[in-house]
């Protein structure tokens, strides 16, 4: 079982570990979106930014989350809806990532 909690602090210490091409608030938004929503397809997601912004931060969280590589299709932090339009998150790690919301506010 995976320890959300603990991989939403591996997300967050990763996008704090140096600058990156987009800024850590633009990527903390949109996993916040994809957090408060659950799904969304990729209209949603790019409501935010390019496809390049959108692939680039679901990589990063990736890559804290899992290690290099892909999502893996048991216990991923997301995963691609069936259909294979657009995107469903872990509820898990929707929860985890939420509750750093208030504390990253300040």
């Amino acid at each position: 079982m995976m320890d959300w909690n603990e991989r939403v602090q591996a997300v967050l210490d990763h996008f704090g570990e140096r600058k990156r091409k987009f800024t850590v608030d633009e990527c903390l938004k949109l996993i916040d979106f994809f957090a408060q929503k659950g799904t969304a397809t990729e209209t949603e997601m790019q409501s935010h930014g390019s496809p390049d912004f959108v692939a680039t931060i679901l990589g990063h969280v990736t890559t804290a989350v899992h290690g290099a590589g892909r999502v893996p299709p048991e216990n991923g932090w997301y995963r691609h809806r069936s259909t294979g339009e657009g995107y469903i998150i872990d509820p898990g790690f929707a929860e985890a990532w939420l509750a750093t919301i208030p504390r990253r506010a300040r």
